[in-house]
């Protein structure tokens, strides 16, 4: 029977699924596999979705279930679209009638359907759209866009917003998402904005690959120049290619020449750009300010009453400015899940865990005792993460390859203690890619610079209770750092944090000296590896002591623990990827 919900209309025989594994053929109709059931639900504010221009600061429940119908390389939700054994056994039984109840119950305003394609849920996301209505709930979704018309067309009574994913404008792009042609989402996009659903487009931002936006923006000034337009810089999540990522000055270039067709154009993905504020298109000064809240997030930090310039201009807002909310991105309500469940995947990949249904099954048993919750606190400190890793290891009988990773890294460790000078330690600055964007004192980044032998002066921060904000120019050059470390060196090469600093002020001995290192294609954070980043920082801060030979201690760890050569990718090829000989 072929599937009327999407556009790639699969031809699904009795009791099999179509491609995106969540919908399946009962008799004469098509059902889904998992139907009235929600992976998550949790009270956020609507720039999470991201929306900029709709209800700003606006308290929404954020709802997802499992998979797409499209296979994009270095997706965000990848790790919920490919691995939905690992989640499917713990959907919560959500009804469309529980759901509004419970967004009234959190004081939301409405929900929103994201994180996850609703596409495949269809069924399930136009009953809750119906019940949320008759509630007096807005509703909307984050949606590739890829609808068929029909599908599209019983669903716009319901709908109040959408943020329309774009990849690109060429079949090329497409294709490698497994999407013949864009066609469908272009007319969708029409449709949408004919029948007044408010919208907002993200458009992936692809290095090399400026045309497609540029493209993108003027086929949406065609039909309105108001329309926000957040440009996602690529970040290769998974295993896509790290080339692919641009940088973020290249990325801000970007986003000046879009200003030509449309008045507000953002930049995400990016943390410190000024690019996620709204400015008057007028006499272009800011009106909303934002801070960078995760890949895909952002923060209404400030704004002025009702959204108008002081010259009386107003900018486009739909709903009006809510207070700021106190409440968090929770559990699931954003980056932090996704990307603890990637954690999960390296560590098993580490242990030597070669098969999927394994991996699945440890994911749920994460997700169902809570665990996923406090994953990132357990991953801070060399000692929690041997301790995590072990627990890994009893959950997959793996624990001599867990011992054989404690002795590895741990000589390591030891090593580099024993020979660091601890007298006139350098004060060193770990940056979170933008030069006045700290890392946390308590992050594993910060734990490794200490360990690296120097002397942390992010500890003496105050620190803001939301991440995403920018310290001062008089705060960091009161730092008086020696030495600068980039922990996101594609986003920001050591020339461009150079350039910036020169020309805003940041005048430290760092800069003075030419001390500013970034850490690719190392890594200190909470993948496996982060032994390599600790003996690259070493050797950045003490090189009189420290002379480690990164690639070969790159090659020895990835042969070790992955059977494969390290390549400076973001992530080991996993097992089940790798094809076999036939």
């Amino acid at each position: 029977m072929k599937c009327s919900i999407c556009e790639l209309g699969c031809d699904i025989k009795e009791g099999r699924t179509g491609r995106c594994g969540m919908v399946t053929a009962a008799g004469s109709q098509i059902r889904e596999v998992y139907p009235d059931r929600i992976l998550a639900a949790v009270d956020t504010p609507i720039e999470s979705m991201p929306l900029v221009h709709y209800h700003p600061n606006g308290k929404f429940l954020q709802v997802c279930t499992v998979g797409c119908n499209f296979k994009c390389p270095g997706c965000v939700s990848e790790i919920i679209t490919d691995h939905i054994g690992a989640v499917r056994g713990e959907f919560a039984e959500l009804s469309p009638e529980q759901i509004p109840a419970l967004a009234e119950e959190t004081g939301c305003i409405g929900v929103m359907f994201c994180f996850n394609e609703p596409t495949v849920s269809y069924f399930t996301f136009m009953r809750l759209a119906v019940i949320a209505k008759t509630k007096g709930l807005l509703i909307g979704c984050s949606t590739n866009g890829y609808m068929t018309l029909k599908a599209l067309e019983a669903l716009i009574p319901y709908l109040d917003f959408v943020n329309i994913g774009i990849k690109g404008t060429s079949p090329d792009v497409y294709r490698d998402c497994g999407i013949p042609d864009p066609a469908p989402v272009f007319r969708n996009i029409e449709y949408l904005y004919k029948k007044n659903v408010y919208i907002e487009v993200s458009v992936v931002f692809r290095k090399t690959k400026e045309a497609e936006v540029e493209d993108t923006a003027r086929f949406i000034a065609s039909l309105s120049r108001e329309i926000p337009c957040q440009v996602m810089r690529f970040i290769p999540f998974g295993t896509a290619s790290i080339d692919m990522e641009p940088s973020a000055r290249e990325a801000e270039d970007l986003c000046r020449r879009l200003e030509a067709h449309l008045d507000h154009v953002f930049l995400f993905n990016t943390p410190g750009t000024a690019h996620l504020d709204s400015r008057c298109p007028s006499c272009k000064e800011t009106v909303m300010s934002r801070g960078f809240f995760g890949p895909m997030c952002a923060s209404l930090n400030h704004s002025l009453p009702d959204g108008i310039c002081r010259c009386g201009t107003k900018l486009p807002i739909k709903g009006k400015i809510h207070p700021a909310s106190q409440s968090d991105l929770g559990y699931f309500g954003g980056y932090r899940t996704i990307n603890a469940m990637s954690m999960i995947r390296s560590i098993l990949a580490t242990l030597g865990v070669a098969e999927k249904q394994t991996v699945d099954r440890v994911m749920a048993h994460v997700i169902r005792t809570g665990m996923i919750k406090d994953l990132y606190q357990r991953l801070n400190t060399p000692e929690d993460y041997f301790d995590t890793m072990d627990f890994f290891a009893s959950q997959t009988g793996l624990e001599n390859r867990a011992l054989l990773y404690r002795e590895v890294v741990r000589s390591r460790m030891d090593s580099i203690a024993a020979a660091a000078q601890q007298d006139g330690r350098p004060r060193v600055y770990c940056s979170l890619g933008h030069p006045l964007i700290a890392v946390f004192d308590d992050k594993m980044e910060s734990c490794l610079a200490e360990r690296g032998g120097g002397f942390l002066t992010n500890r003496l921060i105050r620190r803001e209770s939301r991440p995403g904000l920018m310290i001062s120019r008089e705060e960091f050059n009161a730092l008086a750092p020696d030495v600068i470390i980039v922990s996101d060196a594609v986003a920001w090469p050591r020339q461009d944090v150079m350039a910036y600093c020169l020309e805003n002020g940041l005048d430290v001995p760092a800069v003075r000296n030419g001390q500013i290192f970034s850490l690719y294609p190392f890594r200190c954070s909470t993948n496996p590896d982060w032994i390599l980043g600790l003996m690259a920082a070493a050797n950045m801060m003490q090189p009189d002591t420290f002379h480690f030979n990164l690639e070969s201690e790159a090659e020895d760890f990835y042969n070790t623990f992955y059977g494969q050569p390290f390549t400076g990718s973001r992530l080991p090829h996993f097992p089940w990827e790798v094809k076999q000989p036939s």
